[in-house]
């Protein structure tokens, strides 16, 4: 066993381990032994001493003139971590509230640029599902070698995605059909309503909208309840288009 490493895990820094495994060692020890033993500098000694003192893992007496410190029982170290545990469980109903509160809070990041974009499509493949409203015309047009590359990232990732396309990136489609297979849905809006310049992307509690025209630029926004109220709207304009071809909204 590793000592140092389970005397780390109960709350000692590496000069605070040193010390106390020299004087385990060692009968009463003044600190200038002890610095000469162990390397660290008699000043800094002093401090290691009075932490450990202050943990109850050392005891200090008076010989002579002089102080003299001596490990206590190792026992100690469990009253350390019971110590710890007690704290903890004392703080946790305010802990918890603290991660109820951030945990609802949205976080938005912005990317900027082709290559930001990347990061933030490569982002979602961690998803179950994922549900968009775009162009996929407009992302191949912007790069081939990445649309391909990001749905077999997809694919192997056995991400299901539900599409809804502007009419003009219908022939995408067989490219993304022949890489998602039955992975991939897609609904097409109608001619009439002409290119859609842009992509959004809602998958798990987050919401991306992507502009794929110049200046190309994306925001990624963590919250579960905008991913929630896009989803709807996805989902009542994907159950009003026909299915595999145009119809009328």
């Amino acid at each position: 066993m590793e000592l140092g490493q389970e005397l780390k895990k109960a709350g000692l820094n590496s000069s605070e381990i040193t010390v106390y495994l020299f004087l385990l060692t060692k009968g009463f020890t003044s600190p200038p032994e002890i610095a000469r033993g162990t390397g660290i500098a008699r000043t800094n000694c002093y401090n290691v001493l009075k932490s450990l003192e202050g943990k109850n893992l050392v005891e200090r007496q008076i010989q002579g003139k002089r102080h003299v410190y001596l490990s206590t029982d190792p026992q100690a170290l469990v009253g350390i971590l019971e110590r710890r545990a007690r704290a903890l469980s004392s703080a946790l109903p305010d802990l918890r509230a603290l991660h109820k509160v951030s945990k609802n809070k949205p976080s938005i990041r912005f990317f900027d640029g082709f290559e930001q974009l990347k990061e933030l499509y490569y982002t979602t493949a961690s998803a179950d599902e994922i549900v968009a409203i775009g162009s996929t015309k407009k992302l191949a047009e912007a790069s081939t070698d990445f649309f391909e590359e990001y749905q077999k990232k997809l694919k192997k990732n056995s991400v299901v995605f539900r599409d809804i396309l502007s009419y003009v990136s219908k022939d995408a489609i067989p490219i993304t059909r022949g890489i998602l297979g039955g992975l991939y849905e897609y609904r097409l809006l109608p001619e009439a309503r002409g290119e859609i310049p842009t992509d959004i992307l809602i998958w798990d509690d987050n919401v991306a909208l992507i502009s794929l025209d110049q200046p190309i630029f994306g925001t990624m926004i963590t919250s579960p309840s905008l991913a929630l109220t896009f989803r709807v709207v996805f989902n009542i304009i994907w159950n009003a288009l026909p299915q595999n071809h145009s119809g009328n909204l």
